[in-house]
């Protein structure tokens, strides 16, 4: 998969999943990129999505962007996420508002590390500096330091990587999830009682 995307074996590849939208931070995401990916040769992004250009268009700039920079990667749709993000290095989410997003579940739950940003739901998913990184939404420069920050620190990615998934099982199994909806279902019939 890695080759038929064109990355190497030694390329950083740091993904996007979602739709390809203004409001999933995509033009800061892009802009970041086009401006590292010149002086990283090896950093590449891949984006899984699509874009939707009738309802939250993506800026002119950030198409050009995404045409003419081959670090930029478009993946396009895919019904099975896992390859994608089992080829990544980290998922970058920078999205500006989610109710609860389930890429980051996803993604840690292959053992991937995470960038997200800090609102609700996605600052639930990832503890900062522990399985990931959370950055202010819409701050190119914050995102920027994250992206490189992992990409320089090999080890510490190595480290948000062993917890990924372990963090992911222990707070959102399934089981536990509805366990605790079971209970709060309780909990209310008790105290209308």
């Amino acid at each position: 998969l890695r080759a038929s995307l064109g990355l190497s074996e030694n390329d950083f590849v740091c993904i996007f999943i979602g739709r390809l939208v203004k409001d999933k931070g995509i033009n800061e995401l892009v802009a970041v990129f086009d401006r590292l990916t010149r002086t990283h040769a090896d950093l590449k992004l891949l984006l899984i999505g699509m874009m939707e250009p009738e309802l939250d268009p993506l800026l002119p700039l950030t198409l050009e962007r995404i045409a003419k920079n081959p670090s930029i990667i478009e993946g396009g749709t895919q019904l099975d996420v896992r390859p994608y993000l089992a080829i990544s290095d980290v998922l970058v989410f920078p999205s500006y508002r989610e109710g609860f997003p389930n890429v980051p579940l996803e993604a840690g739950a292959m053992g991937l590390p995470s960038i997200v940003t800090d609102i609700n739901g996605c600052n639930e998913t990832v503890e900062n500096g522990k399985n990931g990184l959370i950055v202010p939404p819409k701050d190119e420069e914050q995102l920027a330091a994250a992206v490189e920050q992992l990409w320089a620190d090999r080890q510490l990615l190595r480290e948000m990587a062993a917890v990924a998934r372990p963090m992911i099982h222990e707070r959102f199994e399934q089981r536990r999830v509805w366990d605790a909806i079971l209970q709060e279902y309780r909990d209310l019939e008790k105290s209308d009682a």
